[in-house]
């Protein structure tokens, strides 16, 4: 999508214009058609996001109702360009022109480089279609718009925002991409491809044999029953003192995930490709961190297999020595996310030292029970870092919540023939399962500062919102880039 910046607004477009609570539009006419629409009640300044289209003087018009001035945020910025970007598709028109982005410079708790980066990111995250393997009208139907005018007044602090916008929200238009493929194409060895054509990085790959050697076995035990290579990927990228400890993502990779011998039903089986959208953050960060120079040294870690079903799957009943020597008894194949995460983990943390890591895994289900598609769970025992991943959730809007993390739970995963087991010895094994999956992890965490995002419910939706599409959102890309930008 092209983007032209200009100061006054053109009328070969569709004119697509924002009217906060008791505003009034320059139109006369306008103005009062929007009063009959108000008494109609289908337009109302007081809410937000309702949309009045019109045709005057042959310039196509539509108006959004922003809501009270005090109650718009950024995000509702974000919003409004979604539901401009939505409504001219419906429209089948290819462009549109707009003034929302100069009408926020009227906000005085607004920085002008906020201004601009979330205009970016609500055009292109707005903009974002999977049409790929469509043909035909469908195809059509799903086709980004080719060009969208926004009027600047020439502050270069908004330009600088966007430019930052603009990369970010392209990174995670990739990763959808990423999730949205088919398993047949995205395995461990894509991503592998995938991580080697970034720039400015140094990548290293550990395959099944090195595994082996270095004991990684709770990793290869789950990819035992695919034809796949396991593969541990790492890349580093050096953006900060050469002193500095670096900051380590670790990303679930499980490029399809069939449950192993305890087999996943149907209703459950069929998305399971989105099982590696915690790896996908992870080439989505990286990749924002090389194009815009973030000051930061970043290990980005990748654990990769598939989980199926085969002859030589392994079996509940198992029991696997982990790289840092602790013995895990496999009480359900289906809880193999914190399998891989576990050798990943601990290599992490041995070999590059890092100051603070972060996991993202679409871990368990339990976290979609808990808190639906709106919001990720975050466990830590760190409070700092919680506060830290908090506030750029809320900036970014790439939501979290915090989970407890008790000690009462501490001893939930213990094994009785191992030193622990992947699903809960306690009760009925199910409680508190987003929870207890983050502490069977904290057994392969031992200096570092740590957090675990469960992305399960934000990874994948069922419903497209304003620029949020329906299925893959590239969930943790815009949360990772705010916090270690400090946005």
């Amino acid at each position: 999508m092209k983007i032209n910046f200009k100061k006054e607004l053109g009328k070969d477009q569709l004119l697509v214009n924002g009217l906060f609570a008791g505003e009034k539009h320059l139109s006369v006419k306008l103005n009062e058609e929007l009063k009959e629409a108000t008494k109609r009640k289908t337009f109302d300044t007081e809410k937000f996001g309702l949309q009045y289209f019109t045709v005057l003087d042959g310039q196509k018009m539509l108006v959004l109702s922003l809501g009270k001035k005090y109650e718009f945020t950024l995000n509702h910025l974000r919003r409004a360009l979604g539901k401009a970007v939505k409504y001219t598709k419906t429209l089948k028109l290819d462009t549109f022109a707009t003034d929302l982005t100069e009408k926020c410079r009227s906000i005085s708790s607004f920085s002008s480089e906020g201004i601009g980066r979330c205009t970016a990111e609500g055009l292109i995250l707005g903009n974002y279609a999977f049409n790929k393997y469509l043909t035909g009208e469908r195809k059509d139907e799903l086709k980004p718009l080719a060009e969208v005018t926004v009027q600047w007044s020439g502050d270069s602090n908004i330009e600088k925002g966007w430019k930052t916008g603009a990369v970010i929200a392209e990174s995670t238009n990739y990763v959808r991409d990423l999730v949205n493929e088919p398993a047949s194409l995205v395995t461990p060895t894509f991503l592998e491809f995938e991580a080697k054509k970034l720039k400015n990085v140094k990548v290293k790959v550990i395959n099944k044999e090195e595994m082996k050697k270095l004991g990684m076995n709770a990793l290869l035990g789950v990819s035992l029953g695919s034809a796949q290579p396991p593969k541990l990927i790492i890349i580093e990228y050096n953006g900060g003192k050469k002193e500095e400890k670096p900051v380590a993502i670790v990303g679930k990779g499980i490029t399809f995930d069939a449950g192993g011998l305890n087999l996943k039903p149907t209703k459950y089986i069929e998305d399971m490709k989105i099982d590696m959208s915690g790896a996908g953050a992870v080439l989505g960060t990286i990749k924002v961190a090389v194009e815009l120079g973030i000051k930061k040294n970043i290990i980005g870690v990748i654990p990769s297999c598939e989980n199926l079903v085969g002859c030589s799957a392994q079996k509940p009943g198992d029991i696997v020595k982990a790289y840092n020597g602790k013995t895990i008894e496999i009480g359900n194949t289906d809880a193999e996310g914190r399998l891989i995460l576990a050798d990943a983990l601990a290599y992490a943390e041995d070999i590059y030292k890092p100051e603070v890591m972060v996991d993202l895994a679409t871990l368990t289900g339990a976290v979609v029970v808990a808190l639906g598609y709106e919001a990720a769970g975050l466990i830590t025992k760190d409070d700092s870092l919680a506060r830290e991943l908090e506030e750029a959730g809320k900036k970014s809007y790439d939501l979290l919540w915090r989970l407890p993390f008790f000690e009462e739970y501490q001893d939930a995963m213990n094994g009785k023939i191992s030193d622990l087991n992947n699903i809960s010895t306690k009760g009925k094994g199910y409680e508190a399962g987003s929870i207890t999956g983050a502490v069977f992890l904290s057994n392969f965490v031992e200096k570092a500062r740590w957090a675990h995002l469960d992305i399960a419910g934000r990874a994948c939706v069922p419903l497209e919102t304003d620029y949020q599409p329906m299925y893959a959102t590239g969930a943790g890309v815009r949360l990772l880039c705010y916090w270690l930008m400090g946005l």
